[in-house]
């Protein structure tokens, strides 16, 4: 039998998996299974005790702070996000109506391939050109 991995202890110690016999006869394995035990107990029982009045005044602070008025920076939160949408949406209005290129013909199409196609010149190159003209 093969010893239980780290995931086959957690399993164990969340109540995902019960022991079986191999731990009942691998001492190795109980010795692992007694330290999470013992390591759970004293983290369980290292829990400080919190007063009464520590409590009562946590709930007091919360309680003054619903009753408070929203800081300004929350309203101007809401201004620049209803702002922002109102750019958005005008920015789709807008595109709806931008009117396309006109369409090109078949033969100016052809005709520019044509020049393109003769031309021993990259495209790309022609502004370069303009850098060194005089």
């Amino acid at each position: 039998m093969k010893h239980w991995t780290e995931v086959d202890f957690k399993h164990w110690l969340y109540g995902l998996k019960d022991p079986d016999a191999h731990v009942e006869q691998c001492a190795e394995c109980r010795e692992e299974m007694q330290r999470l035990v013992e390591q759970r107990r004293r983290i369980q029982s290292a829990v400080p005790e919190v007063s009464e009045d520590f409590l009562a005044g946590q709930r007091r602070n919360i309680y003054r702070r619903l009753e408070e008025p929203a800081p300004r920076w929350a309203m101007l939160r809401w201004a620049l996000s209803a702002a922002t949408l109102v750019v958005v949406a005008l920015g789709l209005t807008l595109e709806h109506f931008h009117q396309p290129a006109p369409p090109v013909s078949d033969e100016q199409l052809f005709s520019d391939l044509s020049v393109m196609e003769q031309s021993a010149e990259p495209k790309a190159i022609q502004p370069i050109h303009s850098l060194f003209e005089e």
